[in-house]
């Protein structure tokens, strides 16, 4: 192997292991007053009910997340056997997470945690919108296994989309409608670093960051109509759960 070949490995290693480490620390900022460190960090709002069901599906999540960050590390300490392993559990937990995302967002309906300018009903928007793009990037990184660029921006893609809640209970500003829409912005704006790395390794933006960029995008922007659209509040008083 050349040095130029194990310096573009060593720097692609570099970033993934960022991104991983990056994505925790804003999961644990974002999450600590309501349920990291519920009993320790004041939160400025309200703090959303801790059902059974949303204590289960935040440390799957979380172990989630950490599975991410030690394949990255698995493959830096080169130890691809072990990444293999523990990336075919992550998948399943991936999958798992999918139905669990579900009963926590049809879940807070009852627990009426959303914010003043939105309905229980209309708030459910915000959720269920990224669980399809969520499913679609896990279930395209499991085809693309053997693909590994393809592959890890794809998975990577994936998690970013869940930083969406933890960067939307930053406090930033009071509870409107605005508020909400710079959060989604910024939530977006998560991508440009995987941007940034493909300009910087191949002078173009690969499909898989394309894709996940405008999956994101777009449910981002249909949640933002729906949540204040009647035809959305009556669909969701039918789903299962509700």
């Amino acid at each position: 192997m050349t040095t130029a070949v194990q310096a573009r490995l060593s720097a692609e290693r570099r970033f993934y292991a960022s991104m991983a480490l990056f994505m925790l620390a804003l999961v644990f900022i974002g999450f600590a007053p309501s349920f990291y460190l519920r009993d320790y960090v004041h939160f400025p709002r309200p703090n959303p009910t801790l059902t059974p069901m949303v204590v289960l599906h935040g440390l799957a999540f979380t172990t989630w997340m950490l599975i991410f960050l030690a394949q990255t590390l698995l493959v830096s300490a080169g130890r691809r056997d072990l990444h293999i392993r523990l990336g075919q559990a992550g998948m399943v937990l991936a999958f798992l997470l999918v139905p669990l995302m579900y009963m926590v967002s049809v879940g807070q309906v009852a627990r009426a945690n959303q914010p003043p300018f939105a309905t229980p009903l209309g708030w459910t928007a915000v959720p269920l919108f990224v669980i399809p793009p969520f499913a679609l990037l896990v279930w395209l990184g499991w085809r693309n296994r053997r693909n590994p660029q393809a592959h890890k921006r794809l998975m990577l893609g994936a998690a970013l989309l869940m930083m969406d809640p933890a960067i939307g209970r930053l406090p930033l500003g009071p509870p409107v409608v605005e508020t909400f829409a710079v959060l989604n912005l910024l939530s977006l704006l998560t991508f440009l670093p995987l941007a940034w790395w493909d300009w910087r390794t191949r002078g173009r933006l690969h499909w898989a960051t394309a894709l996940g960029a405008g999956l994101f995008g777009a449910a981002l922007a249909f949640r933002l109509f729906a949540i204040g659209s009647p035809g959305w509040a009556a669909f969701a008083a039918h789903l299962p759960g509700v």
